[in-house]
């Protein structure tokens, strides 16, 4: 389907640094090229120590308690129609339709707080030459808000980006068609997209891009002038919508930003790739969590479940987990026990919610934890890159 106005220059599909094609294939964009969190964990860290993480993952991904329902929508909040020029104010609101996770993170908060500032920029200056040189911008410095969304598909699932910042727009492009040469040049409403196969690359306003499927890219751009469905409307069952608990985080501080939020619709795809390191209930639908950097690290999380005593239920097996002796030595082998030491999760009707508070003393603990797990990804990421086919 063409927007009015579109017009399009078709080019060569070559991959770019880092990513290859297997046959009959085409390649799948990344977030700037890169291997997923997923597989960068599983190729970092040890098959015994992940059986132990992945429940911790799900621990701190139930923590929150306090929760409030968020206030009604008012006029100044409501949905407004179709627009003449794109609005870019709130990347969250970008997120269309038919996506399982996204999480938000203010880039901004992390280079302020004391917990995660040294964890942002790489210390190989040679290799943060080239990063910023590959994407056409310096990801630890010229971003101030980015957001993440994914599908169900797995790990191979392509990865929606959607960036705000300090950027030279030709500079982005340029790096794009560097990693995609000769990518086709088009317009969607007017604005200017790139694309290679599956891959594309649009800009909504000198501040504002967003990378990944071509699909989405353009699904973005509606949203930005407000047309087509938004992932927060999406209902499932008789769960609500994901906007209902995103407000919900939201509200457990009004007067603070989060420094990240993620939101979680759950599947039978996600369940099966957890598989049985933790089985989720069928009755699970939704997970949202909110982490707060101040003098305390805090994390909160709620999941959403069809019935009470399915919430009691998984209330109990967490509580379980927490007390289990290996899964506290698999988190002193990583230096990460202060994140579960003052955990508490209850049940609340069809809710299950947890909160931790890691206090000021124990920075440094967990600081270094991780800035390791942090060095440990990277390593995987340079090792690919190094490894990438002569071009």
């Amino acid at each position: 389907m063409k927007a009015p106005g579109r017009q399009t220059r078709q080019g060569s599909d070559r991959p770019g640094p880092g990513m290859t094609r297997a046959p009959g294939r085409q390649v799948s964009h990344r977030s700037w090229g890169l291997p997923s969190a997923h597989q960068l964990i599983s190729r970092s860290v040890p098959a015994s120590l992940r059986r132990r993480a992945l429940p911790l993952g799900l621990v701190l991904a139930f923590a929150g308690c306090g929760w409030q329902e968020p206030a009604s929508e008012t006029a100044a909040t409501a949905k407004q129609g179709p627009r003449d020029q794109p609005d870019d104010s709130d990347l969250s609101a970008l997120v269309p339709a038919g996506l399982e996770t996204v999480i938000e993170v203010d880039m901004e908060a992390l280079r302020r707080s004391s917990w995660t500032a040294e964890l942002l920029p790489d210390p190989d200056a040679r290799l943060r030459e080239r990063k910023t040189a590959a994407l056409g911008y310096d990801g630890a410095t010229d971003v101030d808000r980015i957001v993440y969304a994914v599908t169900s598909a797995g790990v191979d699932a392509p990865t929606l980006v959607i960036a705000q910042g300090r950027f030279q727009t030709a500079s982005v492009e340029a790096a794009f068609r560097d990693r995609w040469s000769n990518a086709a040049i088009d317009k969607w409403r007017g604005l200017t997209t790139l694309s290679s196969g599956e891959n594309g690359l649009g800009t909504l306003t000198p501040r504002t891009f967003c990378s990944g499927p071509i699909g989405q890219v353009r699904s973005v751009i509606d949203r930005a002038f407000g047309v087509g469905p938004s992932f927060w409307d999406e209902s499932s069952g008789s769960i609500a919508a994901p906007g209902a608990l995103r407000r919900q985080l939201l509200a457990t501080a009004r007067f603070t930003a989060p420094a990240a939020l993620i939101t979680i619709v759950v599947d039978g795809q996600l369940r099966a790739r957890v598989g049985d390191a933790f089985p989720l209930p069928p009755e699970l639908r939704q997970v949202g969590a909110r982490l707060d950097l101040g003098q305390t690290m805090d994390l909160q999380v709620v999941g959403r479940l069809d019935t009470a005593p399915a919430a009691a239920e998984l209330a109990r097996r967490l509580n379980a987990l927490l007390t289990d002796r290996m899964t506290r030595m698999a988190l002193a082998m990583v230096g990460m026990s202060a994140l579960v030491q003052s955990v508490q999760v209850s049940s609340d009707g069809t809710e299950v919610r947890a909160r931790t508070s890691i206090p000021a003393d124990r920075r440094t603990e967990v600081s270094a934890a991780l800035r390791a797990l942090v060095q440990a990804l990277r390593g995987q990421v340079d090792r690919q890159t190094d490894a990438r086919p002569p071009r």
